[in-house]
């Protein structure tokens, strides 16, 4: 091995503080691994100057040949990689060999040809526009920032990750929360589509925040309360039965917001059975592989609303077929001056935020409101499942409704049910 003028180059005060600021950015396990491989390149050096010359890099490439698999010089030179990037943008005129010349790239990050692969299978089963867009997002940027390819992603990568999001970007907890749950996703699918792939996140051991609901999210309306926004509802117009009956679903039936938008006239059975009408609800939310198909049957003044928004749709031109969503779109027309159904884009499905602003509307109407939060549509949910629990609905009955599959998550229902009046513990003899 040639030797170098002068002692190594993390001896000098530079290089000390150069690999100290670099290493700030990982902690435990992880700092101490990338410290080891960066000490060990530098030691086999052997010189104070700061620029790497291929042939340094050449010599090094063979050394670890000769002890270490290819996957492991591999995982070498990319830890190299990230500090010769840390060395480039701190001194002036220093070049990263590995990104420079060809022989030396380990890894093609976001650019790789089996990130792009999963990546685009993963993003067409999203149905919704949003979470697509969010997911390639958070995707994207992970693999941007961490320049590795998918099978060489580790715990230690992900750990860094949640480290350099904290301290670095000093995101908050929830917006933390929210990239590592689109990357596990991902993960979890590759690791479904590829069984040599495991998936390098662990929740525990990231010890994320969850972050908290907004009240408004766990609100319940009164019975007197839910009357009063239906009773607002001008039900006279197209859209007024349309809204009447998402209300209603939402209320009887507590579907979420993106079961009711994504509703589509195949879900519908074609037969009714005793006047009334099955409805399936498809890719409930839960594990992948594992959601709930679930059916609701439509009867009594829900059924009715429904048909009075179907019959309203078919009086203004609209055929029904199989890919058609239930609830469509409005916007006004000049001609007519008033709300018609928007026959550009019948075929689109309402979007989330439309189904909530909905909600949001006829709760102002209303005048129903709670302090310092906004009731959203899952409010609705809440309160159509506490309602039943009121009532006295078996509890594996209304688990079976919401699609729940953990029966610990129904439970909250039953708390939410329990009376001043006649609370169980009232008939215990003991309590006489």
């Amino acid at each position: 091995m040639e030797k170098g003028d002068g002692a190594p180059f993390l001896d000098t005060a530079q290089g000390k503080e150069a690999l100290e600021q670099y290493l700030g950015q990982y902690k435990g396990g992880s700092q101490r691994v990338y410290r080891s491989e960066i000490q060990q390149f530098y030691a086999f050096r052997d010189t104070s100057t700061v620029q790497v010359s291929a042939a340094e890099l050449h010599r090094y490439q063979e050394h670890l040949a000769s002890q270490h698999t290819q996957a492991t010089a591999r995982r070498k030179f990319s830890i190299l990689n990230g500090f010769f990037k840390h060395l480039q943008g701190r001194f002036k005129g220093f070049v990263n060999p590995i990104e420079s010349l060809e022989d030396f790239k380990t890894h093609r990050g976001i650019d790789g040809a089996e990130v792009q692969k999963y990546l685009a299978a993963f993003l067409a089963e999203q149905n919704a526009v949003n979470t697509r867009r969010s997911y390639e997002n958070q995707i994207r940027l992970f693999f941007t920032w961490l320049g590795k390819d998918l099978g060489e992603v580790s715990r230690a990568d992900i750990l860094a990750y949640r480290d350099y999001l904290q301290t670095e970007k000093q995101h908050k907890d929830t917006t933390i929360w929210n990239k590592f749950i689109a990357l596990n996703r991902f993960f979890k699918f590759v690791e479904r589509e590829n069984r040599k792939f495991s998936n390098p996140i662990v929740f525990k051991e990231l010890k994320l925040v969850f972050p908290k609901k907004d009240k408004g999210y766990y609100s319940v309306l009164s019975v007197a309360e839910s009357e009063r926004m239906l009773k607002q509802i001008n039900r006279k117009t197209a859209i007024g039965k349309r809204d009447y009956a998402i209300l209603l679903i939402f209320l009887v039936y507590g579907l979420r917001a993106n079961e009711v938008a994504r509703l589509q006239h195949r879900n519908l059975e074609p037969e009714r059975i005793k006047g009334q009408q099955k409805v399936w609800i498809i890719d409930r939310k839960g594990r992948f592989q594992n959601r709930p198909k679930t059916a609701i049957i439509l009867n009594g003044r829900a059924l009715r609303a429904f048909d009075e928004w179907l019959e309203a749709a078919k009086k203004q031109g609209i055929k029904p077929h199989a890919d058609l969503p239930v609830f469509l779109p409005f916007i006004y027309d000049r001609n007519y001056q008033e709300l018609v159904i928007r026959r550009d884009r019948k075929s689109q499905p309402l979007s989330v935020k439309a189904v909530e602003n909905i909600v949001k509307r006829h709760l102002d109407k209303a005048g129903i409101h709670r302090e310092e939060t906004t009731i959203s549509p899952h409010a609705l949910r809440h309160t159509a499942f506490t309602m039943l629990a009121q009532e006295g609905v078996k509890l594996h009955d209304i688990q079976k409704l919401a699609g729940h599959q953990d029966i610990n998550t129904t439970m909250i229902y039953v708390h939410s049910a329990q009376s001043y009046d006649d609370h169980p513990g009232m008939h215990n003899p003991l309590n006489r």
